[in-house]
Protein backbone atom coordinates (compact mmCIF):
# COMPACT_ATOMS: atom_id res chain seq x y z
CA UNK A 1 0.00 0.00 0.00
CA UNK A 2 3.08 2.49 1.13
CA UNK A 3 3.84 2.32 -3.22
CA UNK A 4 0.47 2.81 -4.03
CA UNK A 5 0.14 5.77 -1.51
CA UNK A 6 3.40 7.11 -2.52
CA UNK A 7 2.71 7.19 -6.08
CA UNK A 8 -0.31 9.06 -5.65
CA UNK A 9 1.01 11.30 -3.59
CA UNK A 10 4.02 12.38 -5.96
CA UNK A 11 0.99 12.75 -9.10
CA UNK A 12 0.83 16.16 -9.94
CA UNK A 13 -1.70 15.74 -12.77
CA UNK A 14 -4.87 15.94 -11.23
CA UNK A 15 -7.71 17.29 -12.70
CA UNK A 16 -10.10 20.39 -11.26
CA UNK A 17 -12.27 18.25 -8.73
CA UNK A 18 -15.06 21.21 -9.26
CA UNK A 19 -15.54 24.09 -11.42
CA UNK A 20 -15.07 26.84 -8.75
CA UNK A 21 -16.97 29.21 -11.13
CA UNK A 22 -20.10 27.58 -11.43
CA UNK A 23 -19.87 26.67 -7.67
CA UNK A 24 -19.63 30.57 -7.09
CA UNK A 25 -22.49 31.51 -9.09
CA UNK A 26 -24.80 28.04 -7.90
CA UNK A 27 -28.82 28.64 -7.17
CA UNK A 28 -29.92 26.09 -5.71
CA UNK A 29 -30.40 25.57 -2.21
CA UNK A 30 -26.83 24.16 -0.01
CA UNK A 31 -26.80 22.81 3.66
CA UNK A 32 -23.35 21.34 4.99
CA UNK A 33 -22.45 20.30 8.47
CA UNK A 34 -18.58 20.67 9.23
CA UNK A 35 -16.75 18.81 12.21
CA UNK A 36 -13.81 20.78 13.61
CA UNK A 37 -11.76 17.39 14.56
CA UNK A 38 -12.92 15.77 11.34
CA UNK A 39 -10.00 12.87 11.35
CA UNK A 40 -10.83 12.83 7.26
CA UNK A 41 -11.72 16.20 6.17
CA UNK A 42 -9.63 19.43 8.11
CA UNK A 43 -12.27 22.40 8.77
CA UNK A 44 -9.80 24.43 7.16
CA UNK A 45 -10.29 23.02 3.90
CA UNK A 46 -13.93 22.33 4.12
CA UNK A 47 -14.49 25.78 5.40
CA UNK A 48 -12.81 28.00 2.62
CA UNK A 49 -14.43 25.65 -0.12
CA UNK A 50 -18.17 26.14 1.97
CA UNK A 51 -17.46 29.58 1.35
CA UNK A 52 -16.69 29.35 -2.59
CA UNK A 53 -19.95 28.28 -2.76
CA UNK A 54 -23.11 30.78 -2.85
CA UNK A 55 -25.98 29.98 -1.00
CA UNK A 56 -24.40 27.12 0.98
CA UNK A 57 -25.23 27.22 4.75
CA UNK A 58 -22.75 25.70 7.12
CA UNK A 59 -23.45 23.99 10.48
CA UNK A 60 -20.50 23.81 12.36
CA UNK A 61 -20.25 21.46 15.19
CA UNK A 62 -18.62 19.83 17.71
CA UNK A 63 -20.92 17.25 18.84
CA UNK A 64 -20.53 14.55 16.00
CA UNK A 65 -17.45 13.22 14.14
CA UNK A 66 -16.73 12.44 10.56
CA UNK A 67 -19.86 9.92 10.36
CA UNK A 68 -22.29 11.98 12.20
CA UNK A 69 -24.93 11.69 9.48
CA UNK A 70 -25.07 7.97 10.23
CA UNK A 71 -24.31 7.49 13.70
CA UNK A 72 -26.81 10.54 15.57
CA UNK A 73 -29.74 8.34 14.83
CA UNK A 74 -31.51 10.88 12.75
CA UNK A 75 -30.42 14.44 14.20
CA UNK A 76 -27.76 15.97 11.88
CA UNK A 77 -30.13 15.59 8.98
CA UNK A 78 -33.01 16.69 11.35
CA UNK A 79 -30.85 19.60 11.81
CA UNK A 80 -30.13 19.90 7.64
CA UNK A 81 -33.18 19.46 7.02
CA UNK A 82 -33.95 22.36 9.22
CA UNK A 83 -31.28 24.60 7.99
CA UNK A 84 -32.35 24.28 4.47
CA UNK A 85 -35.70 25.08 5.36
CA UNK A 86 -35.14 27.89 7.25
CA UNK A 87 -36.75 26.53 10.39
CA UNK A 88 -33.04 25.70 12.62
Amino acid sequence: MRGAADALAERADWPALYDAARLATNDVPVVASVYPGDMYVPAEFSLPTAQAIRGLQVWVTDEYEHDGLRTSGGAVLDRLLALARGTA
